[in-house]
């Protein structure tokens, strides 16, 4: 064991472990996630001793995702694998809460569990009870114990969608030196881009196992919006607005984002009787939406629910819908946002004004043009989408009235701009397919099953 390992396991891992404990008092998702954690062994046991005799004999593969973003991004390599071969077992390990609930309705895992503490006895024991012949960790949370342990074993580990910016924390000082000791063990980098395939070299990776294959959250995402068309029943509540109205969706918008955003929303809905509102909270609380309300019935905007609405079009059909003169329809549910950006012309992308901007892939799949705060140095494709001149970063509330008048008075810059979004994931399709053949022709043993 090198310095580096055992300052993590006798101290790194022991004040973390300490610091989640503290946190799960505080906070019911690090409970969540801890009693979940506790328990991961109990489901795998369960699960083998359910499968007797068929208990995996070398022939599985273990994707690791961190979140629902990483989920999404696994999402699809697990689908082609398992289409491949139904037989071969395929294990997902998560470690958030958050991406639980998916994870365990995966219909193309065997078994979804929390990934164990990262202790070598852990892992050691995970290892042997799973017998992967490959792991593929989605984009990061790159775990010390599970990457050494798995490489002295002989078992390849494959890094899929890999980012590394060059300010990564990770490359720095102390802690590069420390990521240093176990990512050259990793197999190999399947990064998003030229930049983040040179970064990992410089934390020990060979440099003929970073390649660059892009971003398969591009493949899953443009299917989910091919199979939400203008007819899908969670639109046909907005097919009032379809006439002579510009619609502006305002997705995964956060307290932060509403700050400038809503004045400028007061200032055009006074100057056009064509803009129509979509106000969809990242997180649709009571609170949130009565506070979303209450400032519409301030200044005088009529409104629905979408609750409502749908409720209305499912008992009374399309005639329903939302009427024309309705000025803002406000998101009271989740899961309807490819719906809510299949029925816009433009879209306002949440979460840039606090951590990073949430997903601008899911508009540009429909060909709208996108607007986001200042903080989306985080979205590959965001930065994509300014460069092709089809986003737009604002700073305040003046300039997002600027860019939305844009919109409003001229339709063909309103056309150009959703094109040149829909492009970049036109272009940027076939991630997938990059990453299933670079595993094939790397570890042809692993993906055969045998």
């Amino acid at each position: 064991m090198d310095l580096w390992q055992l300052a993590y396991n006798c101290f790194g891992l022991p004040l973390a472990r300490g610091a989640s404990r503290l946190a799960a008092l505080l906070r019911p998702k690090f409970s969540q996630g801890l009693r979940g954690r506790r328990g991961s062994f109990r489901e795998i046991d369960a699960w083998l001793a359910g499968r007797g005799a068929e208990s995996p004999a070398g022939g599985s593969i273990l994707f690791h995702v961190t979140s629902v973003g990483e989920y999404l991004q696994a999402l699809p390599l697990m689908k082609e694998l398992k289409e491949r071969d139904s037989s071969r077992p395929v294990f997902l390990s998560f470690f958030s809460p958050s991406v639980e609930k998916r994870a365990r309705a995966c219909p193309h895992a065997d078994l979804a569990f929390y990934l164990p503490e990262d202790t070598r006895s852990n892992i050691r024991r995970l290892l042997g009870l799973l017998k992967p012949k490959l792991i593929v960790i989605s984009k990061f949370d790159i775990w010390p114990n599970l990457v050494i342990l798995a490489s002295r074993s002989g078992i390849p580990l494959v890094v899929i969608a890999a980012t590394l910016s060059p300010g990564s924390g990770r490359l720095r000082g102390i802690s590069g030196l420390f990521h240093r000791s176990f990512y050259r063990r990793l197999n190999l980098i399947c990064a998003i881009s030229e930049h983040d395939a040179r970064n990992f070299t410089r934390l020990g990776v060979a440099e003929e196992n970073c390649i660059v294959t892009g971003d398969t959250r591009f493949d899953q995402t443009f299917q989910r919006a091919s199979e939400v068309p203008q007819d899908h029943p969670l639109v046909l509540p907005f097919r009032g607005w379809e006439t002579n109205c510009f619609r502006l969706a305002c997705g995964s918008v956060w307290p932060a984002d509403l700050q400038r955003l809503l004045p400028a929303l007061a200032q055009l809905t006074r100057t056009s009787s064509r803009l129509r509102i979509i106000l969809a909270p990242h997180e649709p609380t009571r609170e949130q939406v009565a506070r979303l309300t209450t400032w519409l019935e301030r200044h005088k905007l009529s409104y629905e629910l979408y609750s409502t609405l749908k409720s209305r079009v499912e008992s009374q059909g399309p005639a329903a819908a939302i009427r024309r003169e309705t000025r803002a329809v406000v998101v009271d549910i989740v899961g309807v946002l490819a719906a809510v950006y299949r029925a816009a012309d433009a879209a306002y992308v949440g979460g840039s004004f606090g951590k990073g901007v949430h997903n601008t892939m899911e508009p540009a799949c429909f060909g709208l043009p996108v607007l986001f705060g200042p903080q989306h140095r985080n979205s590959y494709e965001a930065t994509l989408m300014l460069e092709a001149g089809g986003a737009f970063a604002v700073r305040d509330s003046r300039q997002a009235a600027t860019i939305i008048s844009h919109f409003l008075s001229d339709e063909i810059f309103l056309r150009h701009s959703g094109e040149r979004t829909r492009e970049v994931v036109l272009n940027n399709l076939g991630a997938t397919w990059r990453t299933l053949e670079a595993l094939a022709q790397r570890f042809p043993q692993a993906l055969s099953g045998k």
